[in-house]
């Protein structure tokens, strides 16, 4: 994640997100997977959106009356989304060690940020979701995936080198019931922006 941290990487990234939403196609298929989220929420609660980036999803959360905190470990992409959305709280955070009460969001929305966290990462972030999602409250979870696990060193999009961790569908629906998490719907199609992978995209709630 230290790749983030930089000021250029992080104007990089909201730039090219930014170019890409207006995309009809594109914006169609993101659209269509954001109400399925947001349908199952009570009306004007609670959403985190864990590793927010520069706030790219938070201008709709609050279009639709939500109350939204966002949370990244890159201080420079909350500068950038604190600056665009000053009707939003932006914290910087590890989404491993949740600074929050228990049973505190209505839903978490969680999109492009497993891929940062090694497996024993990825168990200790859906446990803390889990901690402080509500009973009836929803995981929405968006990351790349392959059907074998592995974990890889990528050129970024905005240039320079990190680490990329896939986990196959079947593998993060292990996680997530281990958890305590039961897997609502998924699905896995191909990256949105057309790069060489695919990615798994997750509706679960905690299990009764």
């Amino acid at each position: 994640m230290d790749h983030y941290n930089s000021r250029k990487v992080a104007e990089d990234y909201h730039r090219a997100f930014t170019q890409y939403d207006g995309n009809p196609e594109l914006k169609k298929k993101v659209v269509q997977r954001y109400d399925k989220f947001t349908s199952r929420l009570t009306p004007g609660g609670r959403i985190l959106d864990a590793g927010c980036g520069t706030g790219r999803f938070v201008k709709y959360f609050l279009r639709d009356g939500f109350k939204v905190t966002g949370i990244d470990r890159s201080g420079s992409m909350i500068d950038i989304a604190a600056k665009n959305n000053s009707m939003a709280e932006f914290m910087v955070m590890d989404i491993c060690h949740l600074e929050f009460p228990s049973n505190y969001f209505d839903g978490i929305w969680n999109v492009a940020t497993l891929l940062h966290l090694d497996e024993a990462d990825v168990k200790f972030a859906l446990k803390e979701s889990m901690r402080v999602l509500k009973s009836d409250g929803t995981l929405y979870i968006a990351t790349r995936t392959k059907d074998t696990g592995v974990s890889i060193i990528e050129e970024s999009t905005e240039g320079g080198e990190m680490r990329v961790n896939y986990y196959s569908a079947t593998r993060l629906n292990e996680l997530l019931r281990d958890s305590g998490f039961e897997t609502v719907e998924n699905s896995v199609e191909p990256d949105d922006y057309l790069r060489p992978f695919d990615y798994a995209f997750i509706l679960a709630e905690p299990s009764t």
